[in-house]
């Protein structure tokens, strides 16, 4: 398996696509935004006018997509992949989309005679940058186990959830308890330093305690710089957060509603470009705080 395609080259598809490249893959590579097709280019990728031309001899199709609708389109429409792969071509999405989508998209390739698996990914770019991924599959494990060598160039660890779906479940569950733990976090911190407590402390406690998180420590380089560089965007979690409720819209989920209400406030106050873990600026706001480390 050596001829790939790869649809959809943001921040996280570029570097995935690039270790690819790296790793001796042949990979063409199809995305709107010229610059980062271009940029591809430039250490080796070959660029394809559509995904259904990106797609023609591919062995794989990988892609890394903001919404189903973008998904759908590149895999089903009449410039689609599945206009030109032949029988045997695996689809392997590392996109965060709702599992319903999965399993139609799933039913359509295996019409075709092509396989599918849902791979959504956590690790954001610096885990895709340096190959550390972890990867949620849904799917056939015999198709996995045909892909895994590809994947090892992208992933830390590789996560078989289960049937085609089951790595969206797995991937939406995750990012609500990433929005969850955000949110409170923010909520509380913010409360602590407007009351006088010192961020550095509370930190330094909260980490050695059952209170310490991953997202603790990620707000090191995200809220609690200067410079709050955004690598997910409010408007993605937001996003993930609506398919996410939707999927569990039948049991009581009060907690994730009242987050995803949070996220919608951030995104009409403008903020829908920022990091996610920018929504604790809701609070700084209301508060009259900053959330910033000492230099």
């Amino acid at each position: 398996m050596k001829n790939v395609a790869f649809i959809g080259i943001g921040k996280m598809g570029a570097q995935m696509a690039a270790r690819l490249v790296s790793a001796g893959f042949k990979v063409t590579v199809f995305d709107p935004n010229r610059s980062a097709v271009d940029e591809l280019v430039s250490k080796g990728a070959a660029a394809a006018a559509n995904p259904k031309a990106a797609a023609e001899g591919a062995d794989a199709v990988l892609f890394s997509l903001p919404t189903p609708a973008i998904l759908k389109s590149a895999i089903t429409g009449a410039d689609g992949v599945l206009a030109s792969l032949n029988k045997g071509a695996v689809l392997i999405d590392f996109s965060t989309v709702d599992p319903e989508t999965t399993k139609a998209l799933a039913a359509e390739a295996a019409e075709k005679g092509v396989d599918f698996l849902d791979a959504p990914v956590s690790g954001g770019v610096a885990g895709a940058t340096n190959g550390k991924l972890v990867v949620m599959v849904g799917g056939d494990a015999a198709v996995l186990e045909r892909v895994t060598p590809m994947l090892n160039n992208l992933a830390g660890r590789i996560v078989h959830c289960g049937a085609i779906g089951a790595g969206q479940l797995t991937k939406l569950s995750h990012n609500l308890v990433v929005a969850i733990n955000t949110v409170a976090l923010g909520e509380v911190l913010a409360a602590s330093v407007k009351a006088g407590g010192n961020l550095e402390v509370l930190c330094d406690v909260m980490s050695a305690g059952m209170a310490g998180s991953k997202m603790l420590d990620w707000f090191q380089k995200t809220l609690f710089t200067a410079e709050r560089p955004a690598f997910f965007a409010i408007d993605l979690m937001n996003k993930d957060l609506g398919l996410c409720l939707d999927e569990f819209s039948n049991y009581p989920m009060p907690l994730g509603q009242l987050v995803k209400q949070t996220y919608n406030a951030a995104r009409a106050k403008g903020m829908g470009g920022k990091d996610s873990t920018s929504v604790s600026e809701i609070y700084e706001e209301l508060l009259g705080v900053r959330l910033q480390a000492a230099a």
